[in-house]
């Protein structure tokens, strides 16, 4: 898919700040140096904000339950997070998130959760997660640049409008690089969609694995939660072997499903032992309108 768009708009925070003018090229290129020149800017812990009061909710919620077995396992997760510390403007977005859509909040604490929760299950808690906590907060910001007749969608998307979905990881690696600098939440809302090669937009390099955990994270997060154009989620089973399907068919990072399916069984034992069985299904919902992004034009060699 294409890896590069010119702004049809000017690119504006929740604030009013002009972060890319109309007609300005978004690149791997325009990125790095978005990153490599943002100012430094104070940082305030998560735990100091409303973020802080609202992540009993996904800890809490049923189709997590299976991730959180074992004593003072919601407790690591949750000290990772509310060790993350951000910049007051990216705060600001996540509070006008929660008021504009809240489906998209709420998908963005789950994608935390899951995340921090698959890390802590392959290399218990580290000081490093943190910012992978925050790479998973923010790798759908995204989405906030998009219409928001796109992002609550309830029909098949259109050509024109599938193109302008698949921009919002350009999107929003460049708000956040502006304001994040060298950060692994840019190269999560840069590379969330990477899908093992098969999604977008492209890039000249695979993520790291951290950043492919994040990926399986938010598509495990999106399965599982409602959306207006599935008549219901998925159940962590189901979700769980439609990502298990994708890993096999070379859509999927096959180690970060292993590790997600590790996390389910409680992270007993070693995760290169994890293996897939038998196929069985889980639930699926049985009105699915979901539009995969079909493959768009390759960068020229």
């Amino acid at each position: 898919m294409f890896d590069r768009i010119a702004l049809a708009q000017d690119l504006v925070d929740c604030r009013g700040k002009v972060l890319g003018k109309k007609g300005d090229v978004i690149s791997g290129e325009a990125i790095a140096e978005a990153a490599a020149t943002a100012p430094h800017a104070p940082r305030r812990l998560l735990s100091e904000t409303f973020v802080a009061e609202d992540l009993h909710l996904p800890l809490a919620e049923s189709p997590y339950r299976h991730l959180f077995r074992g004593p003072g396992v919601q407790g690591i997760v949750a000290r990772a997070l509310l060790s993350v510390r951000l910049p007051s403007a990216l705060y600001d977005e996540l509070l006008a998130l929660k008021f504009s859509d809240p489906t998209r909040y709420r998908h963005a604490l789950c994608t935390a959760v899951v995340t921090v929760r698959m890390l802590t299950a392959a290399v218990g808690e580290a000081r490093a997660l943190p910012d992978m906590a925050a790479a998973a907060l923010l790798h759908d910001i995204g989405m906030r640049h998009v219409q928001a007749r796109l992002a609550r969608n309830t029909d098949p998307l259109a050509r024109g409008e599938e193109r302008e979905i698949a921009a919002h990881p350009l999107l929003g690696a460049y708000h956040l690089a502006c304001l994040l600098g060298m950060h692994p939440a840019v190269d999560a809302a840069l590379c969330h969609h990477w899908r093992a090669g098969q999604g977008y937009p492209w890039l000249p390099a695979p993520p790291t694995r951290s950043i492919e955990v994040v990926g399986v994270a938010s598509a495990f997060a999106a399965l599982t939660q409602p959306r207006p154009f599935r008549s219901e989620p998925f159940d962590p089973r189901g979700a769980a072997d439609l990502l298990i399907a994708e890993a096999a068919a070379g859509h999927a990072d096959a180690s970060s499903v292993k590790l997600l399916v590790h996390a389910l069984r409680g992270a007993v034992g070693e995760v290169r032992k994890v293996r897939f069985g038998r196929e069985r299904q889980g639930h699926a919902p049985v009105v699915n309108r979901y539009t995969p992004i079909a493959m768009a034009e390759r960068r020229p060699a």
